[in-house]
């Protein structure tokens, strides 16, 4: 998938969907799922005057189980039986006893 045309619409559709993501340190992938398909908000300060952005903002949230060790902030593949991302930027943004959560942001 063209990460670069995709919608908050379109992203929804793949709510629940298991991902594969690949570990390029080594070599291994672990699994996570992509919870929430959620608007996005940005502040208006950082906001440019005049400035229209191409779609609405959106932001992914994927869940990993709490076996798989936190996963540092950077750019992964990830694959599934519906979609692939070759390059998405995810960043930890919370833990529990579910699990982790993962945060993609798309302006």
């Amino acid at each position: 998938m063209n990460l670069g045309e995709a919608t908050l619409e379109s992203m929804k559709e793949l709510e629940g969907t298991v991902f594969e993501v690949d570990l390029p340190e080594n070599g291994g992938t672990v699994k996570m799922t992509l919870e929430e398909v959620l608007p996005f908000e940005l502040r208006s300060r950082r906001r440019l005057r005049g400035t229209k952005t191409k779609r609405e903002p959106f932001a992914l949230y994927f869940v990993a189980p709490p076996e798989v060790p936190v996963l540092p902030q950077q750019m992964y593949a990830m694959r599934s039986e519906k979609t692939n991302f070759d390059n998405i930027f995810i960043v930890p943004v919370g833990q529990d006893e579910t699990g982790t959560e993962y945060e993609a942001v798309f302006a």
